[in-house]
C-alpha cells in the first residue's frame, strides 16, 4: 500500500467558509472534491488563480465547512474503495 501525503495549507478558516490550497496537485483533484461538496448539500468552488504560477485551492461554503469538507472526502474514500474492489474482482477473472 502506498502512502500518500498531501502538502495541504489552509488559507482562510472562518464559520462558514474554508479555503483550502492543495500544492503538487492537479485542479483534477480539487474540482472533484468540489462536485462531492455539492452531492452532500454543500457549496464548493476549485479555483486555481494561473495555471502555471498557483496551485490549485478549494472554497467550500456552509454552516460547518470543515465536517462539510470531512465528509465528502469519507464519501470520496468510500468510492474509491469501491471501485478498487471491483477492479480486483474482475481481474481475477
Amino acid at each position: 500500500m502506498k502512502v500518500i501525503s498531501m502538502n495541504l495549507k489552509i488559507l482562510e478558516d472562518e464559520k462558514e467558509k474554508l479555503k483550502v490550497e492543495v500544492a503538487g496537485e492537479t485542479p483534477t483533484l480539487t474540482q472533484l472534491i468540489a462536485t462531492q461538496v455539492w452531492k452532500e448539500d454543500g457549496e464548493a468552488a476549485a479555483i486555481r488563480e494561473h495555471p502555471f504560477m498557483e496551485e490549485p485551492k478549494i472554497v467550500v461554503l456552509g454552516s460547518n465547512p470543515r465536517k462539510l469538507l470531512e465528509k465528502s472526502l469519507a464519501a470520496l474514500q468510500e468510492q474509491c474503495d469501491e471501485l478498487k474492489e471491483g477492479l480486483q474482482t474482475a481481474l481475477k477473472k
